[in-house]
């Protein structure tokens, strides 16, 4: 607040006196209050009544500012005496700055000035404060060297007394000195290097000792004159200035972490010189301990002298003896008091470190040497194995014991990593081992190049067709599958699944139920595969409308098929003696039998089988009864599923079936089948290209070279008639031999109807070429049911070839209206007889008539 003139200061006194005097002859009455409600409460009102009302109001706030002004007035005092102390305490206040004032230009005055030696002073305290830092760093530098002196000194001094414990424990705390080096010198990287040099060779001196040490006491050899191995221990060795225990070596290399490299080089000596024999000679080898006195231990393996006393396992109980002495002599597992076997928390330590170098190596040669020889291969076999199991949980036990195995979580093998797990899955392994060799022996089977032949007789039915010639050409196949399911008949009167009397047999946690599912009373004969086979055939029949009378018929079939087809019988009904999912796994290795059989028989033989038009239709005959047994087999195992649980049964069911490997052979016999008739239809077919048709026959050399090509062709079809007719059966004999000679047929006939001009001598010698093909009659039986007629359907045609080569005009029109020459078309009888006539009028009357059509043609149709 601004300070007030002096000559005011008695203004407000008499100016508020003044107010408050003229306030009090104008206060308000009662009837001014009445008037002023008048006021508001009339609807209207004259000016002097508002003029008073407002007069009134005026007086009112007169009266406000009054009380207002008397509040000042009575605090005008107070207020005053607060306005002299402002004044007087800014005068102090300014004459405050000045001093400071005077202070400051004093103080920075270039020459007099005190700040000028204040700054000074603080450099001078900083110089001297580093100095101190400075001095302080180089003696804890000098410290920290020596105490690293003092380590290598007193660490040369435990190695030369042999104090090794003492000088692997220096070295662990020159180590943790050098982690954290009180060094900030700019040569601090150097020294620490240095340092770190020095401490590494101190550690390799200290390893070096300890493995001459370890080399001492720790030696594996050959016996001397003996088969075997020995591993010594000794638990003290004199060194040149004290004695060492073994202990203490280990000690040392657990301070200075260089024991892993010890344990794994132990572990490849235990493998090579002691488990590694032993399990090779498991028969006759033996593990055992000597102790000479409190220093000296000795491990032997070798020879047992006395059978007698070989242990029962002759594995596990020496395995266990080793790991036992190596705990108890080579960790320190030994009380040295009592001098008896005990568990020690370092010793397991080491123990546990070892096991895990040596667990996967010892798994393997375990099962490699000797669990893999003794997996059952037959179902009986499971009870042997089961002590066998046994062994080695109690194994296993023992070594987790003495903590060369981690005990297992939640009651559980570790996941393929340990012998109990591979034990446990004896079931797999089982099928595993009996699908290798099933496929062994198979390919043996397989691989003999020895085809000799085996005669097949079985019940083939006779088709009574109404219209026996238009279906000539799916006769073969109709009857082979027909005979084919017959034969299946007779094969499934044998339960081919029986099981085996194996209920004594004990089931004990291999995960094999020796009877889960299975029973000898399974089968029940309201399922039995015959009568399912007989509703096929009854099927079969009723779709194709043929009716059957049963015959023998004769086919063969390699010393191949048989063998094969009872191994995968033999295989299904080991099957059955084992649970769901392993009698699955050995259905499924039937299905790896058979695509072997597809991979290696056509490609294995593939020349044989090319060149030994025999052996082809042999091997495609092994197909297709390979594929009728499978049929029998399925049915028969399928229906021996039928004691599990729908459900299960259901699940099981779903997965077996031979269906596609039954159409796979199949495939493979009709591709065999049908290459061994093309190339024998194109070995037939060079030698008519040879002949290089029949034009100029009336040539005397021309002549002779096609009754050359004729007696070939005799040659070729009377060979394939001989080898064919043992191997196939009739039907499909007769078929091959119709289906090629139709082929030579159909050749010779389009070679005479290329002749545009055919002379008499001509018509002659192409009537004898052609006669020759008659022979080929003598392969048919000639009025039986297998004629040549029936399966050559050009035969007909060549024969009235041949006789219109030699007819007259008038009898070749004779036999055209008599409706025997219909198997010509129009167009090649007016070339016949253009060829064979001279252009006469005779001769265009017939080419007219001719070109009229067939007569008759629509009825003989309808006969045919």
């Amino acid at each position: 607040m601004p300070p007030l003139p002096v000559s005011a200061v008695a203004l407000p006194g008499t100016f508020i006196s003044a107010i408050l005097e003229r306030d009090r002859e104008n206060d308000f009455t009662d009837s001014a209050k009445d008037k002023q409600n008048t006021l508001l409460a009339t609807s209207s009102a004259d000016k002097e009544t508002a003029f008073s009302c407002i007069q009134q109001i005026d007086l009112k706030i007169q009266s406000v500012k009054t009380e207002i002004l008397q509040i000042i007035l009575d605090r005008q005092d107070a207020f005053i005496k607060l306005y002299n102390n402002s004044i007087s305490l800014r005068d102090k206040i300014d004459t405050l700055f000045m001093e400071l004032d005077i202070v400051s230009r004093g103080v920075n005055h270039s020459e007099t000035g005190m700040k000028r030696k204040l700054v000074s002073a603080l450099q001078e305290n900083r110089m001297v404060m580093q100095e101190v830092k400075d001095t302080k760093s180089v003696v804890d530098a000098l410290e920290y060297l020596n105490e690293i002196q003092n380590c290598v000194k007193r660490f040369q001094e435990y190695l030369a007394q042999g104090r090794i414990e003492e000088a692997s424990g220096t070295i662990t705390y020159m180590d943790s000195l050098l982690e954290s080096p009180p060094i900030t010198t700019e040569r601090k990287i150097q020294i620490f290097d240095k340092l770190k040099s020095q401490l590494s060779i101190m550690k390799e001196s200290l390893d070096q000792t300890l493995d001459n040490l370890l080399t001492q006491s720790i030696s594996f050899k050959k016996v001397d004159d003996e088969e075997g191995f020995s591993l010594t221990v000794l638990s003290s060795i004199e060194g040149a200035n004290a004695t060492a225990l073994l202990t203490s070596v280990f000690i040392s290399l657990n301070e200075i972490d260089s024991i892993n490299m010890q344990l794994s080089r132990l572990k490849k000596n235990v493998m090579k010189y002691l488990i590694v024999p032993l399990l090779k000679h498991r028969e006759s080898w033996d593990a055992s301990i000597e102790v000479d006195d409190n220093i000296k231990a000795r491990l032997v393996i070798g020879p047992n002298s006395n059978v007698k006393n070989i242990n029962k396992d002759r594995v596990f109980t020496p395995l266990i003896t080793i790991f036992k002495f190596i705990y108890t002599f080579i960790f320190g597992g030994l009380d040295p008091s009592s001098k008896e076997f005990i568990i020690l928390p370092l010793a397991t330590q080491y123990a546990s470190t070892f096991g895990k170098f040596i667990s996967h190596d010892l798994r393997d040669v375990v099962i490699s040497e000797y669990l893999s020889h003794v997996i059952p291969t037959e179902t009986f076999e499971f009870k042997r194995f089961d002590e066998i199991a046994h062994d080695v949980r109690d194994f296993q036990a023992e070594m987790r014991k003495m903590g060369f195995m981690r005990q297992s979580r939640d009651a559980e093998e570790e996941e393929e990593r340990t012998l109990g797990a591979y034990v446990a899955k004896v079931d797999v392994h089982f099928t595993i081992k009996k699908r290798d060799k099933l496929l062994e022996l198979g390919r043996n089977i397989m691989l003999d190049g020895n085809f000799e032949s085996e005669i097949i007789e079985e019940q083939e039915p006779e088709l009574d067709y109404n219209e026996q010639d238009s279906l000539n050409d799916e006769q073969g196949v109709k009857s082979n599958n027909i005979s084919e399911i017959n034969k299946q008949k007779e094969v499934a009167e044998k339960d081919i699944f029986a099981i085996q009397n194996d209920n004594d047999i004990p089931n004990d946690g291999w995960e094999v139920d020796w009877n889960e599912g299975w029973d000898e009373g399974s089968w029940d004969e309201s399922d039995d595969p015959q009568n399912k086979s007989e509703s096929l055939i009854n099927k079969n029949i009723k779709s194709e409308q043929i009716t059957t009378k049963k015959k023998l018929v004769r086919y063969s079939i390699s010393n191949k098929v048989k063998p094969l087809i009872n191994l995968v019988i033999k295989t299904l009904n080991e099957a059955c003696n084992l649970n769901s999912k392993s009698g699955v796994r050995l259905y499924q290795a039937t299905l790896d039998f058979f695509d072997l059989y597809r991979a290696i028989m056509p490609v294995f033989h593939y020349n044989t089988f090319s060149n030994v038009p025999a052996l082809a239709m042999l091997f495609r005959n092994d197909c297709i009864w390979l594929a009728n047994q499978l049929l029998v087999v399925q049915s028969q195992f399928i229906n021996s599923l039928s004691s599990f649980d729908s459900e299960q049964a259901d699940d099981i069911k779903g997965k077996i079936s031979y269906n596609e490997t039954i159409e796979e052979l199949r495939e493979l016999g009709k591709e065999w089948y049908d290459n061994q008739i093309d190339k024998q239809k194109g070995v037939l077919k060079e030698i008519l290209d040879e002949m290089n048709g029949v034009q100029q026959i009336a040539d005397d050399d021309r002549f002779e070279a096609c009754q050359s090509a004729m007696n070939q062709i005799l040659y070729t079809m009377n060979h394939l008639s001989k080898i064919w007719k043992d191997v196939l059966c009739p039907t499909e004999y007769y078929t091959v031999l119709g289906e090629l000679i139709d082929s030579v047929l159909a050749c010779m006939t389009d070679y005479v109807e290329d002749l545009y001009d055919i002379s008499e001598v001509e018509s002659e010698q192409l009537n004898l070429i052609c006669k020759m093909l008659f022979q080929l009659e003598n392969l048919f039986n000639e009025k039986g049911v297998n004629s040549i007629e029936k399966y050559t359907k050009n035969w007909t045609k060549f024969l009235q070839l041949t006789d219109i080569l030699e007819l007259s005009q008038a009898k070749i029109m004779s036999r055209f209206r008599n409706g025997e020459l219909v198997c010509f078309t129009t167009g090649e009888l007016e070339g016949l007889i253009c060829a064979l006539f001279a252009d006469t009028q005779i001769r265009e009357n017939t080419l007219s008539e001719i070109r009229e059509g067939h007569p008759h043609y629509a009825e003989k149709l309808n006969i045919l």
